[in-house]
């Protein structure tokens, strides 16, 4: 059963990025959401907190609660995990799908994904398109053990929206090594770039509430189109 601070911020983290707020860049009082939601304030406040730590809100005692004050075009939050369709919902995200496979983890994949070898993994590689620019390469490894069907289709669309509504399974944390490499004549070719060009690297791994690696992925992204979003506080 979804816990109640869940659902909550579930619909408000959509409301945000589907820009209902910005016109006062303000949300409704805790009175208000917990009138709307029929909560306590506890769940409000609960709700109110990691909302705060995802970087989308911010509290200002007395005053109430503000949309934090980003650009985000084009923008990829290091902290967001619920994959570029839902962190773009304003954009046009589209894939073409380049691999589809099911294959053995081998000996680096195992320690990568801490699971044994020959453990059977999907294997998927695609261009990821937004507005019909080319974004990003990104070649993902799930464990079939845990993720225990994907086809082509699922594939062409959002993973990770197919895995949360349809698996009901839960993402929670990942750990994220960025780097920057030189693109090959097929990778430049592919986003539409030279050559040797720069491109920015994201290695993802990527684990459930409880604990377990259900995706390795390296992705390659257009250096012209993507930038990083991190917090800072004090």
């Amino acid at each position: 059963m979804i816990k109640k601070y869940s659902a909550v911020i579930e619909e408000l983290e959509r409301e945000i990025l589907n820009g209902k707020f910005d016109s006062n860049k303000k949300l409704p009082t805790e009175e208000e959401l917990m009138e709307r939601f029929d909560v306590s304030r506890n769940t409000i406040r609960k709700a109110v907190e990691i909302l705060v730590s995802k970087g989308y809100i911010y509290q200002v005692h007395g005053s109430g609660i503000f949309l934090r004050e980003f650009s985000k075009a084009g923008c990829i939050p290091m902290w967001d995990m619920s994959g570029l369709t839902k962190t773009f919902s304003k954009d046009k995200l589209t894939s073409k799908l380049l691999e589809f496979s099911l294959i053995e983890a081998d000996e680096e994949l195992a320690e990568k994904m801490k699971c044994k070898t020959h453990t059977k993994l999907y294997h998927v590689r695609r261009v990821r398109y937004m507005n019909e620019e080319p974004f990003t390469i990104e070649e993902s490894f799930f464990n079939k053990d845990i993720i225990l069907y994907l086809n082509e289709d699922i594939c062409k669309n959002s993973i990770y929206e197919y895995i949360v509504n349809d698996l009901k399974l839960k993402i929670k944390f990942a750990d994220k090594v960025i780097s920057c490499e030189k693109l090959n004549k097929a990778e430049a070719l592919l986003l539409n770039l030279n050559e040797g060009d720069p491109s920015l690297i994201i290695e993802n791994t990527v684990f459930l509430s409880n604990g377990m690696i259900f995706d390795f992925s390296r992705e390659k992204y257009n250096y012209t189109k993507a930038k990083l979003l991190s917090l800072a506080t004090l």
